[in-house]
């Protein structure tokens, strides 16, 4: 490596390499008692070191010398064990319980291939830059489609937590966190299906039990799908047409009404299940993603986020005919299981002003026997409240 001087006597730097990025490595010459020209080894300018330290340490040791005392000849500066990724990762997860497994995964599949041989501790702007550039020429798994910008700001999220965690810890004193920016989003889906989309739908999946539950859950509900794939025998409350949903995203569990059809769907559905039996076996997500590009997609580029209908579309969907036929925006929040409102706000804009009469007449494919147990269920939740103060 080149050797370079400083303005300094007897501070030099060569040139050298930390994680495949330029850096600078500082020496030290002086001549000890036997007039032998010494060269030692302080740091990196990585790792904080600057021509300053290095000319004050190179003093402190000609006045040792010069009071005849010994000379740091072996005063070599141990090196510190590298901190990787995974060590860090792995205690940032165990110690949260609730973690949703997606986030793991993403830090699995993305964050730890691109940091694994990284120094964790010198990690700089250059890589930050260079991980989110490979985050936007990568596919997703599950689709082959490229990561959306939400996407790849939620593995950016995963890494920022995970330095965080570092942080807070005492594990690095590196804040590299401060480098990463995440994309602009404007990806909010606009697309919800008509009614007579819906009775497209519908008819088109009706010869098939398992996608048609699938297709009426998500429509009746709103439920994400990864919230359906985890419906248990024993989340039905048949008694009182109640089923209960797990929200991985939020990390809570909520309930919704069942309409008269979904009960009979259901009953005949979990026959012969015990109760903690899952009431979908198998994962017919590739089977419906072609039903919804065949019936509602064909012309549509497949990275349109706002207008390609995909099954969170149908969540979209029950949530805009809520809007649009009056019903409440806080009722919206709640049948959503929205953490906060802002979430539910831009549904707003769909809603007249029509009020208990437009939801009343819904008649699409909800129930209004639903709408009426959530206004009893409210009323009821109220007067508990109130009844406590």
């Amino acid at each position: 490596m080149a050797r370079h001087t400083t303005n300094l006597t007897g501070v030099i730097f060569r040139d050298s390499i930390t994680n495949g990025i330029a850096d600078k490595t500082y020496y030290i010459r002086y001549k000890d008692n036997d007039n032998k020209v010494v060269e030692l080894k302080i740091g990196k300018y990585s790792e904080g070191i600057r021509e300053a330290y290095c000319n004050t340490k190179r003093n402190e040791i000609v006045t040792k010398l010069r009071n005849g005392e010994e000379a740091p000849s072996t005063a070599k500066r141990k090196k510190r064990l590298i901190l990787s990724i995974d060590t860090v990762a792995n205690n940032y997860f165990n110690e949260k319980t609730k973690i949703d497994r997606t986030l793991k995964a993403y830090y699995v599949n993305h964050v730890f291939p691109f940091f694994k041989d990284y120094d964790f501790e010198n990690i700089t702007n250059t890589e930050i830059i260079k991980f989110t550039r490979v985050l936007q020429s990568k596919k997703s798994i599950k689709t082959g489609d490229d990561l959306s910008p939400k996407t790849i700001n939620t593995i950016l999220n995963v890494l920022k937590s995970i330095i965080k965690y570092a942080i807070k810890n005492d594990l690095i004193k590196n804040d590299f966190s401060k480098y990463i920016n995440l994309l602009n989003v404007d990806n909010a889906r606009e697309r919800f299906l008509t009614k007579d989309e819906i009775s497209t739908l519908f008819a088109n999946t009706k010869d098939d039990e398992t996608l048609f539950l699938y297709f009426k859950l998500a429509l009746n509900t709103g439920a994400r799908l990864s919230t359906l794939q985890n419906i248990y025998k024993k989340d039905i409350d048949f008694t009182h047409s109640l089923l209960a949903l797990k929200d991985f995203k939020n990390n809570s569990t909520y309930k919704t009404f069942l309409n008269e059809e979904l009960l009979g769907l259901l009953n005949k559905r979990v026959e012969g299940l015990n109760p903690n039996e899952k009431i979908f076996i198998s994962n017919p997500e590739r089977r419906m993603r072609q039903i919804l590009d065949d019936l509602f997609n064909v012309g549509i580029d497949k990275n349109d986020r706002k207008n390609k209908v995909v099954f969170h579309t149908l969540r979209h969907t029950f949530a805009s005919h809520l809007a649009i036929n009056g019903v409440p925006i806080f009722t919206i929040q709640k049948l959503m299981n929205h953490k906060e409102i802002k979430m539910t706000l831009r549904y707003a804009k769909l809603s007249p002003d029509s009020g208990r009469e437009a939801l009343m007449n819904l008649g699409l494919w909800i129930d209004t026997n639903i709408i009426k147990h959530t206004y009893t269920y409210i009323k009821i939740t109220i007067v508990t409240l109130l009844c406590k103060y």
